[in-house]
């Protein structure tokens, strides 16, 4: 075994738990995924082992990728300037508010997004809520204690936007902001309600900050906390990393320990708009995102979808341990991730529903994250959407999964070009559904907590796309489950439903469970 042998099992080792790895064991099969992957990427390249994410989807064993990059140079040691305000031009340097501690142009996602919300007209379009009840004792002081410390890990939770006022949008991110917290002690849950239909009924004031808030209704012997986030900050992972940390915070308050969260990255963000404004200058990426979408649509009159829709109705079904036990071996058996495998059975489900084998055209959520230290530490906006376009719906099931896989591989140097633009140059979306998977490792930790205990929890988000299907894995308000979300002045619910019916038995098939 060669020294870089060596040290990429160990690095695997390290991040899949443990378990044991040879040089030619799958890293999916073991359990890998995209933000496992990150940290592999991110700890080969401090070890001076030059891989990139995009490599572990074409070469999933260590032999296989050792050997792909045997002869590629170790990348430059050339770092872009982090100092603060150095991603701004000199004149917008010069107009900097006082109290502003950072600032940079806010990525082409996050303008997006805000653009969107503010056409729309529609207060809960991007806005991200999420509620737990907490069993144990609740200490205001402690608890604001722990917010204001979680702030100072992640300077975007203190951050505000001027869209209009410098030569480019801005994100800016300030010292220190009014507190984001509001407490209320009370009898009844009633406060809790009530707190988010306001929330959800209010535009966000980009200008003022910070645009996170956070509320607690304190009962006798448990208490009620909820975070209101736009979309424009955080994904999804990165809320649950917020979720996590602040409870991890309070619980080491609590018991007068340290928390021992690692640090994220000083210079993830800065680093992630190096790379979006490469790919943003990049025309073979436009071109390539142009080729995938420039497909007739596969749902929808495009006469009666333009832009933004409603996608208020919901229906999930439970996965449950058999059948993701199954899937996981399939996925094994056929050699590709568990999101190839489940993403394939989406578009098996679509093909059907939509009477259409050829060119079928579907958004696929990607991760844009950069491939630094620490990179799944970061919370931000690193999330998105691509069309993947097949031109042939193979008929036959492992076929269509490797094509599944084959199809994400075609677009990964290419993830991080903007969906704006994209939409743009198209003229119309480039897409009537989208997929999302997303497993929330981060949860897991929350066993760890000693002082206190997290209960039920319930979630708000609202995307602008009509058919968004979300396949989760240990999320806190589905759990392990399939949701589908949908406009019903675009699409009724027995349509949905129908669809819903048809993934649920391409995802049993797949796993070798009869209906």
């Amino acid at each position: 075994m060669s020294d870089t042998t060596q040290v990429m099992v160990e690095i695997w080792q390290r991040h899949l738990g443990d378990q044991p790895v040879g040089p030619d064991d799958d890293f999916y099969t073991l359990g890998g995924d995209s933000l496992i992957a990150l940290r592999v990427v991110a700890d080969a390249n401090a070890r001076g082992i030059p891989i990139e994410l995009r490599d572990l989807l074409f070469f999933s064993t260590v032999s296989e990728l050792v050997a792909a990059v045997a002869d590629r140079d170790e990348r430059a040691d050339g770092v872009p300037d982090h100092q603060p305000f150095g991603l701004l031009d000199p004149y917008d340097r010069a107009l900097m508010p006082a109290g502003a501690r950072d600032a940079w142009p806010a990525s082409a996602l996050q303008v997006g997004l805000i653009y969107l919300s503010e056409a729309s007209g529609d207060p809960r379009l991007y806005q991200d809520l999420v509620g737990v009840e907490v069993t144990g004792p609740f200490d205001e002081a402690l608890f604001r204690a722990a917010l204001d410390e979680l702030y100072d890990r992640h300077q975007v939770l203190r951050s505000s936007f001027d869209l209009g006022g410098y030569s480019v949008p801005v994100q800016l991110l300030w010292s220190s902001v009014d507190s984001p917290l509001t407490v209320e002690y009370a009898t009844t849950t009633e406060p809790v309600t009530r707190w988010r239909e306001t929330q959800l009924s209010q535009a966000v004031d980009w200008g003022r900050p910070p645009v996170v808030r956070c509320h607690v209704v304190a009962l006798e012997d448990r208490f009620h906390v909820t975070l209101t986030i736009h979309h424009a900050i955080l994904d999804g992972w990165s809320y649950a990393r917020v979720c996590y940390e602040l409870l991890a915070l309070y619980d080491a308050k609590l018991t007068g320990r340290p928390a021992d969260l690692p640090l994220p990255p000083a210079t993830g963000q800065r680093e992630f708009l190096r790379l979006e404004r490469e790919a943003i200058d990049n025309r073979e990426a436009a071109d390539f995102w142009h080729a995938e979408a420039d497909a007739p649509g596969l749902l929808l009159d495009r006469g009666r979808f333009g832009g933004t829709a409603d996608p208020r109705e919901m229906l999930s079904f439970d996965v449950g341990e058999a059948l993701l036990k199954g899937l996981r071996t399939a996925a094994g058996s056929i050699g590709v991730p568990l999101k190839s495998l489940v993403f394939g059975a989406h578009v098996r489900a679509l093909s059907a529903w939509a009477g259409r084998d050829r060119d079928v055209v579907t958004g696929l959520a990607v991760n844009g994250r950069p491939e630094t230290v620490g990179a799944d530490l970061l919370v931000g906006l690193f999330l998105n959407t691509v069309p993947i376009r097949f031109p042939v719906v193979p008929d036959d099931q492992v076929e269509l999964c490797r094509s599944a896989l084959a199809a994400e591989q075609r677009g990964m140097r290419h993830r991080r070009y903007p969906l704006a633009m994209i939409e743009q140059r198209l003229g119309r979306p480039p897409f009537d559904t989208t997929f999302n998977f997303t497993h929330f490792h981060v949860y897991e930790q929350l066993e760890k907590l000693t002082a206190i205990r997290p209960g039920e929890w319930w979630a708000f988000d609202k995307t602008s796309f009509p058919f968004v299907v979300d396949f989760m894995i240990n999320s806190r308000d589905f759990g392990t489950a399939v949701a589908v979300a949908y406009d019903p002045d675009l699409i009724d619910k027995a349509q949905a439903t129908t669809y819903l019916e048809r993934y649920r038995s391409a995802l049993r098939s797949l796993a070798g469970l009869s209906d």
